[in-house]
């Protein structure tokens, strides 16, 4: 894959090929991944145990948590009734997509599930265009929460100033990151000129989330 490929590819497993490949890879940041990937289909989930984990879970990578799924395990009979509760509803195909995606970030971590992806996939070609859809806005997500592994940028301390943390807090607590572009602007009077950075706050198609590499990295918690 090369750089250009990186921002137009569609299939998350070939990106996490070339970020382990390029020593980019981090299961913290898998885990926000897969935490903003399941966001999307989170209505579709009335398991309250499963809620109750996915709740657990992000509070605990809120902070600073750097443990895998693995840790989990006392949760994963809620999971896997999540699973069933969600197949029963396979027969609505407008929401096929996002079942498919909710299955598949519940059971990315636990190796007891390992042959759920060729179910998922049986179920895809019935919601196939909504499906590759929805696969596609997975991998936005995912360019935001990793850095570009081509060209990784070189973060300095002096961008960290009272206005940018300040922006960085407030995105992050309240989930809205509509002034990430004035976080940009915020950067520039730093002293920041780097076009990774800067390109990624003020990208209209971006996709912002918990997770963000920048602001992670002004909150110290990459």
């Amino acid at each position: 894959m090369t750089e250009a490929e990186w921002f137009t590819s569609g299939s998350r497993v070939h990106m996490r090929h070339v970020l382990k490949g390029l020593g980019r890879y981090s299961p913290r940041r898998w885990i926000h991944f897969n935490l903003a990937c399941i966001g999307r289909a989170r209505d579709l989930i009335n398991d309250e145990r499963c809620a109750h984990f996915l709740e657990e879970l992000e509070a605990h990578m809120a902070d600073g948590g750097r443990n895998t799924l693995r840790s989990f395990h006392r949760e994963e009979e809620a999971v896997r009734d999540a699973i069933r509760h969600l197949w029963r509803r396979r027969d609505d195909p407008l929401r096929g997509a996002r079942i498919v995606a909710a299955r598949a970030v519940l059971t990315a971590n636990s190796p007891s599930f390992a042959s759920s992806e060729n179910v998922a996939i049986a179920f895809q070609r019935r919601s196939y265009i909504e499906g590759l859809q929805e696969r596609r806005r997975h991998c936005v997500l995912l360019r935001d929460i990793f850095v570009n592994p081509f060209r990784p940028c070189v973060f300095s301390s002096e961008w960290r100033t009272s206005t940018t943390i300040a922006l960085a807090a407030q995105m992050y607590e309240s989930r809205d990151f509509s002034a990430i572009p004035i976080l940009a602007d915020a950067f520039q009077e730093a002293g920041c000129e780097d076009d990774v950075l800067l390109t990624h706050c003020r990208d209209p198609k971006q996709v912002h989330v918990r997770g963000c590499w920048i602001v992670d990295l002004l909150l110290g918690k990459e």
